[in-house]
């Protein structure tokens, strides 16, 4: 069994929020009895309200999930405060702003919703097919956290060919509009935001790759602000007609299983053609901050929200704190090498923006990731929990919690567990708006 380190910080509140507290680098709060509606964005405002409480205001972004399942189960990418243009992201009000609703001073730009920890695999980077989220072979955790986490900057990107008078969705999905997916006819990467590897075979011939784990394409890329216009490859993109302008439309938005067959075109019964960086500069502007001034880093706070008198059992949060560090070290090899983010509470993770010598060169075609060897988190044999028991939030009298912040609002560094492994992948749907998430699951 694996054991845990429980280091929690006590806090008294009023009225019905409970004690909050830390177990290493999962934050555990308490809502009402309203959070249970789990309309989007509320419970997570709760969890931020309830979080900054007792954090310093050191966080970019802030996961969400749940003990309880809310009544709209439904996870979803918040966009706190708009800060790039350029993207089809322009600011304006959010529904999920601002930060001060959350309860930051104004740092926090975005959230993540998660909903219920208990529709996850134990292990992050294994299908979650099976789960009550899709009927059909799709991501890992992983790559579904990586998805929602990533609608802050993607994918709304449109372009516009020489000569034309309107922008272009062909590369956005399209069910009743232009959704914030990738088409699956797109060469996306494969990304995390959907679309496929496509491969050009030359002599008219060119094949969809649907094998490949997800991570962020030369677009996304340039979308997160780590790359520069000249570093983007163009994008290849299939319709089934030789005028691209007859290719508005694109196709829904579903990825196909990673065990799907390989699709193999000729010209005649679909077409190939290429939309370069200046065809989406040319409908959507340059990218402002440009990839030169981007920031390359992000702090990211995993929050855990229960109902009142409730809360986790060790397993959820051994769970939890996998897939927390398994996202930390995706998020880099996904990124190229370009990007990081911390995942520790206390925002101290040793990490460094990348710099020039860190990028990872691109490859043309990415075997499944190589496992890591798998971690246990130390701790005494006394520390030890049964999987089926919650955690006792009680402490002795005067005594303080190893990870209790400071007067600077610091908290020391704590054990983690270090997981990793392979992938697959997820079919959510969503709708165009500034929500920027899956608002149809199924």
């Amino acid at each position: 069994m694996k054991k845990l380190v429980f280091a929690s910080i006590l806090s008294a509140f009023f009225g019905l929020y409970a004690q909050n507290y830390d177990v290493g680098n999962i934050a555990v709060v308490h809502g009402g009895a309203d959070v249970a509606g789990g309309l989007i964005g509320v419970q997570e405002k709760t969890a931020g309200q309830q979080f900054y409480m007792t954090h310093a205001d050191i966080y970019d972004f802030m996961v969400v999930f749940t003990t309880y399942t809310p009544q709209m189960n439904m996870q979803q990418g918040l966009a706190i405060q708009y800060t790039v243009q350029g993207i089809n992201r322009e600011g304006g009000w959010s529904p999920y702003g601002p930060a001060s609703a959350w309860g930051s001073a104004g740092r926090l730009i975005g959230g993540t919703r998660m909903c219920h920890i208990d529709q996850y695999p134990d292990d992050p980077d294994v299908p979650i097919s099976n789960s009550i989220i899709s009927p059909f072979a799709g991501m890992s955790t992983v790559e579904l956290l990586a998805h929602e986490f990533s609608h802050y900057w993607l994918m709304a990107m449109d372009f516009k060919k020489e000569g034309m008078t309107e922008n272009h969705t062909g590369l956005r999905g399209w069910e009743d509009g232009a959704n914030q997916h990738w088409n699956s006819y797109a060469g996306s990467g494969p990304s995390a935001m959907y679309g496929s590897h496509v491969v050009d075979n030359g002599g008219g011939s060119f094949t969809q790759v649907f094998s490949l784990p997800r991570k962020y394409g030369h677009l996304d890329q340039y979308v997160m602000g780590l790359r520069a216009p000249e570093e983007v490859d163009p994008t290849l993109f299939i319709c089934s007609s030789s005028d691209i302008e007859q290719c508005r439309e694109g196709s829904p938005a579903i990825p196909a299983p990673k065990t799907s067959p390989d699709k193999t075109y000729t010209s005649g019964e679909m077409y190939l053609h290429s939309v370069t960086i200046d065809d989406v500069i040319r409908a959507m502007g340059p990218r402002v901050p440009a990839a030169a001034d981007a920031p390359k880093h992000w702090n990211v706070a995993f929050v855990i929200i229960n109902l009142p008198g409730q809360d986790p059992f060790p397993n959820q949060l051994e769970r939890l704190d996998t897939l927390r560090v398994r996202f930390q070290e995706w998020f880099e090899w996904a990124t190229d090498g370009r990007a990081t983010i911390c995942t520790e509470l206390d925002g101290d993770c040793g990490n460094v923006e990348p710099t020039d010598d860190d990028v990872v060169g691109d490859v043309d075609e990415v075997d499944d990731m190589d496992e890591v060897d798998e971690g246990e988190i130390a701790a005494d044999a006394d520390d030890t929990l049964p999987d089926d028991q919650p955690i006792d939030t009680e402490l002795p009298d005067d005594t303080v919690a190893d990870d209790q912040p400071t007067d600077n609002g610091e908290t020391p560094d704590t054990a983690v567990t270090d997981n990793g492994g392979g992938s697959d992948e997820v079919v959510i749907l969503e709708e165009e708006g500034t929500a920027c998430g899956c608002t149809l699951v199924f």
